[in-house]
């Protein structure tokens, strides 16, 4: 796949994004979202020699505050749900940075 088939998949995606207006931020995002990149190259001269790198950028719905967002109804429980997937995240890496170190 080439850079610019990349990038026209990251700007799909992006054009894509649930985001919704609040009292703190017209546009917040109401989901998370990945996107990965993985390249592999190979060495011509030793074509078991692969090597794989991988490139992960992360958008995380942030975390809010309902009073201070004035958010009502179905946005309301959406950043209720936002808090909680944050939390179970943030758990998450904590133990596995416990279990790499």
């Amino acid at each position: 796949m080439s850079a610019a088939e990349v990038l026209q998949l990251f700007h799909s995606g992006i054009k894509n994004k649930v985001v919704a207006s609040h009292n703190l931020n017209h546009a917040s995002s109401r989901s998370h979202a990945i996107f990965t990149v993985t390249i592999e190259t190979v060495d011509p001269s030793n074509l078991d020699n692969v090597v794989t790198s991988k490139l992960q950028l992360v958008d995380l719905a942030g975390s809010e505050k309902i009073s201070a967002t004035g958010t009502t109804g179905i946005s309301a429980k959406e950043s209720i749900d936002i808090n909680k997937s944050l939390f179970v995240l943030r758990k998450v890496i904590n133990r596995l940075s416990e279990l790499s170190s």
